[in-house]
Formats: structure tokens, sequence, C-alpha cells
């Protein structure tokens, strides 16, 4: 009986290609982040702060892909080490998150590790390959983000 699967149609399904990439590219985001202490997650939450000043918990976790009460788990460690604030708020009002300075400080040491880590070499790319990669990449998560 043949294979269901060769090699070459493995290779050609888009939804795996993604999967494993994100399998290889998660830890090495996590190494790279390593030395000014940061999670993956965390440096998105406060790359989104930066985005989008006085964010809601509920708005972070929806920019974040997160669900509100994994975002509620997060917050309390980054405000512990000092990179976020969350204002008090009325009963039943959300509270806006806010980066602290010493958020924007930690932000600004990972940033430039972050980008050197995302040089379309460190990919084996051409510049214009990872431009269009990532412009592809994003049409792709619009599209089946749904309404």
């Amino acid at each position: 009986m043949p294979e269901l699967w060769t090699d070459e149609r493995v290779a050609a399904l888009p939804s795996w290609s993604v999967i494993r990439t994100h399998l290889l590219l998660a830890p090495r985001l996590a190494r790279t982040l390593a030395p000014v202490g940061l999670s993956p997650t965390q440096f998105g939450v406060l790359v989104q702060l930066d985005n989008t000043p006085g964010a809601t918990s509920s708005e972070l976790a929806r920019a974040c892909l997160m669900t509100p009460q994994s975002m509620s788990e997060l917050l309390p460690g980054l405000e512990a080490a000092g990179y976020v604030h969350r204002a008090a708020a009325g009963r039943g009002r959300p509270a806006p998150v806010r980066l602290t300075g010493a958020g924007r400080d930690v932000l600004t040491r990972a940033t430039p590790l972050v980008e050197d880590a995302d040089r379309p070499e460190a990919l084996g790319l051409q510049p214009d390959e990872l431009a269009t990669l990532t412009a592809l990449l994003n049409r792709v998560a619009e599209q089946v983000s749904g309404p």
C-alpha cells in the first residue's frame, strides 16, 4: 500500500509548516530573551502595552491571543517585577494597565535582542523574502482570526 503522506506532501501543508516553525522558533525566542529575564509571552504583553498604553487586561488578552484568565495570571508577575502598573478602577470597571519606567527599560533592552534574532540572515532569508514572509503570515493570521 502506498504511503498516504510523502515528505513532499507534508512539506506542502501550510498549517504544519507554520506549527513546525513555531515549535522551532519559540524556544529560540525564549533563549534570546533569557538575558533580560522575560518570556516570549511577557515580551509580547510589554510590546502591546508600549503600542497601546492603558489597555485593559481583556484588551491585552485579545491582542496577545490569550484567555482573560491567562492574562490575569501573567500580569501579577509583571507587576511584582515592577514592569507594569494597574490603575485602580471602580467596581465593575476595567483597570488600565501601563508600562512603568522599569518596564520600558526592560523592553528597551529586549527589543534589539529580538530584532537581532529576527534579522533575515539569522533566519536564512534575504531581506525581501523576510518582508514577504511576514506580510503573508500577517495576512493569514488576519484571515483565520475571524470576525
